[in-house]
């Protein structure tokens, strides 16, 4: 009888308070506008996150944010590109959930890349796809010898080549960790591969370097079989100096950066006394030696930082900068929703850590903490930005935060609105945090993105011709990709005049009706004001200098049937349907996202 008090009471509650951008943040967060609150458009047919805007700031970078949404909640995951409000500008749902989705210079020329593929959890089975900048795709990548591409990383590199991460079981000795001698194991390996050719340059293989004791990851039961195996190491990103050609290792699950050699040692001068011989899969690769590990059981810098510098676990997302020296790491601090294996932080932090090689030592520059003292336990990412702030995406729970840096003496201050990690030597400053899911449900992962980025270095001019829609004397249009377009134009025509000439933007029989700022997604434009003689109508997408970058689709002015199609098909479409599967919980605010 409480139950239906309560659920009587609130869901009108729930139903009146429509998210919008000036929706009140409190009610966001607490989830009252659901896990996952969307944004629909009457000429497209998919639905974006309606973010939630916390912190603004001048100083943020301009660019798009670049995200891959999936979760319970989401019912079309998939590629993302938001502008710097939250607006959608980039979605296609045929990819379904894709992991690492950015952009990515090769050759002088930007793409999209991204892995697709299976899932599995805690590492997947996939391709990697690079598409131009009309979205097509023009290089798809798998790992040599048959191995399988995994989602955790796909960087490309200055020299045309590409940084893959792969996950192989193979027999392992687990006795040392309790497990049976004729245990399995996930091995964590990385290739570098040619991009043009797919040709297998290097290849390094975790079981060469590191023993199984030296993981934190609880064995459990697993290890036992081929279809069990235990993942002691859990590689989840690779990075690679051009000048050096050093690679940088990030494992999980031994809380451990290394440092790699391209070259092997005939003196082996590692101070783990493991093998350096080539791999299982192929005898031809070269298994580069561990120059230093950074964290873990044995680290090989003295942390000048009171430990902070390198007590981070179960992180991801590690860059190696070698213009200062520095490592940014994201370092989750937790293994999963298990207190017992969280940090002693108390939440998840973006580091920033010098190191001093002749001296073998390692400094934390900054800590970057949310503002909502996020634990994420799984995914994430820090990206240094060229205007020089850090953006950082929360992985698990679906927020992203730009932050300031200034190195300066670690002082007693505590500024509003700064915050400083003890044994930093910088201040930091919060300058845009935004969540698109609702903060009440982060630790649960209904809505989250593997990474997150930004960047202005994207210009997107699709196949597609903008997308209108006729309703209620009022049409909608919208353009998916197209990143170039500045305002829209809408022109009217009688039927037998378009009949006869056609959709050349010239044409004298076309009139001009009106034209709008291009703000958002999808555009509004009035019918009502035209004279009776307009029966058909059309829209114009304009670039900043007016040019026409693309033209809609004919339609009837009355109906909104389309009368000539334009030169692709459209892209509008029904509208989606809240997700499925409503629920109660016992407190209010963990109700279903279909409510509204």
């Amino acid at each position: 009888m409480k139950l239906q008090f309560l659920f009587a009471s609130v869901l009108p509650l729930l139903t009146q308070a429509a998210p919008s951008r000036q929706s009140n943040p409190l009610w966001y967060d607490q989830g009252l506008y659901g896990a996952y609150p969307w944004r629909e458009y009457a000429s497209f047919d998919l639905a974006s996150p309606r973010v939630n805007v916390l912190t603004e700031s001048t100083q943020c970078d301009p660019g798009y944010v670049f995200l891959e949404p999936r979760g319970r909640s989401v019912s079309t995951p998939g590629p993302m590109i938001l502008d710097a409000e939250g607006n959608l500008v980039y979605m296609e749902k045929k990819w379904g959930e894709v992991m690492d989705f950015r952009p990515q210079t090769y050759m002088g020329e930007t793409y999209l890349t991204f892995w697709s593929g299976t899932d599995d959890g805690t590492h997947g089975r996939g391709t990697y796809y690079m598409l131009n900048s009309s979205y097509d795709v023009v290089h798809t990548l798998t790992p040599a010898n048959g191995l399988e591409g995994d989602l955790h990383e796909f960087e490309l590199t200055s020299a045309g080549t590409a940084l893959l991460t792969i996950y192989e079981v193979i027999p392992a000795d687990l006795t040392s960790v309790g497990g049976p001698a004729d245990g399995w194991i996930y091995d964590g390996l990385f290739q570098e591969i040619d991009v043009a050719t797919g040709a297998l340059l290097f290849q390094w293989r975790a079981s060469s370097h590191y023993a199984v004791d030296e993981s934190f990851a609880p064995l459990k039961s697993h290890g036992r079989s081929p279809d069990d195996a235990w993942d002691f190491f859990h590689i989840n990103s690779v990075d690679k100096d051009p000048a050096t050609g050093r690679y940088y290792v990030s494992a999980r699950y031994t809380h451990t950066v290394t440092c790699i050699s391209p070259f092997t040692s005939s003196n082996n001068n590692n101070t783990d006394g493991t093998d350096d011989g080539g791999s299982n899969s192929n005898s031809n690769s070269t298994n580069g030696t561990v120059v230093w590990r950074l964290g873990g059981a044995r680290s090989s810098f003295a942390d000048l930082s009171n430990g902070t510098a390198s007590d981070f676990s179960w992180q991801h997302h590690v860059r190696w900068h070698p213009a200062d020296n520095t490592l940014t790491i994201f370092d989750n601090g937790a293994y999963d929703n298990n207190d017992a294996l969280a940090t002693p932080h108390g939440h998840s932090r973006a580091l920033v850590v010098r190191l001093d090689e002749e001296n073998m030592t390692a400094r934390l520059v900054a800590a970057l903490v949310s503002p909502a003292g996020i634990l994420a336990h799984s995914q994430g990412s820090v990206q240094r930005l060229e205007n020089g702030n850090f953006f950082v995406g929360w992985g698990h729970s679906a927020a992203y935060t730009e932050f300031k840096v200034t190195e300066q003496q670690q002082s007693d201050d505590d500024e509003e609105g700064k915050e400083l990690e003890q044994g930093a030597e910088a201040d930091v400053e919060v300058l845009c945090d935004t969540h698109f899911g609702a903060a009440a449900f982060f630790g649960w992962g209904w809505v989250k993105s593997y990474r997150a980025f930004k960047s202005a270095d994207w210009k997107g001019y699709p196949r597609t011709s903008p997308a209108v829609k006729v309703k209620r004397n009022r049409l909608h249009v919208s353009w998916n990709g197209a990143t170039e377009v500045r305002a829209w134009r809408l022109m009217g025509a009688t039927a037998a005049a378009a009949a006869a000439d056609g959709k050349d933007e010239d044409d004298e029989e076309w009139v001009v009706l009106e034209t709008v700022e291009k703000s958002g997604f999808e555009g509004l434009l009035h019918l009502a004001q035209a004279g009776r003689e307009v029966e058909v109508v059309r829209v114009q997408a304009l670039d900043g200098a007016g040019s026409v970058l693309g033209v809609s689709a004919v339609v009837d002015r009355s109906s909104g049937m389309t009368v000539s199609s334009s030169s692709s098909s459209d892209v509008g479409g029904p509208l989606p349907s809240p997700p499925d599967g409503c629920w109660f919980s016992f407190s209010f605010f963990f109700l279903a996202d279909c409510l509204l």
